[in-house]
């Protein structure tokens, strides 16, 4: 197993990247979604109209990152500007995959010096 890694705008090349000193708490998350559009009638009619392909997403919960691990994750966020630019994230198994990050940011202060959050990836 191997750590993760974000690699802007891949691994071939990046100009920006960010491999955290830990890997994040176990489990991480893949969902997997068929989202539809879908309405019903007052008569309890459900009419529904396939929105968009399977989305694939990936949560990352990271448990105490050193100040110099967040500030780093924090000017990787910066770079590709939330969902704005895709990168590709090496998962823990050494697959590249391409990615958005999802959410904002958002690590607490746990203790001194010591961050935790969460990262929402969506697979491109």
């Amino acid at each position: 197993m191997s750590l993760i890694a974000f690699y802007y705008p891949n691994f071939a090349g990046p100009t920006s990247s960010w491999t955290p000193a830990k890997n994040p708490v176990y489990p991480i998350s893949t969902v997997v979604d068929h989202p539809n559009l879908s309405a019903q009638t007052a008569g309890g009619i459900l009419y529904v109209q396939s929105k968009i392909p399977v989305r694939e997403n990936y949560q990352l919960h990271f448990e105490y990152l050193s100040q110099s691990d967040r500030n780093s994750l924090l000017a990787f966020y910066n770079v590709v500007q939330r969902e704005l630019k895709t990168f590709e994230y090496k998962d823990p198994n050494g697959n590249l995959i391409t990615v958005r990050i999802m959410n904002p940011f958002d690590f607490k202060l746990d203790r001194p010096q010591l961050y935790s959050g969460s990262i929402s990836l969506r697979k491109e």
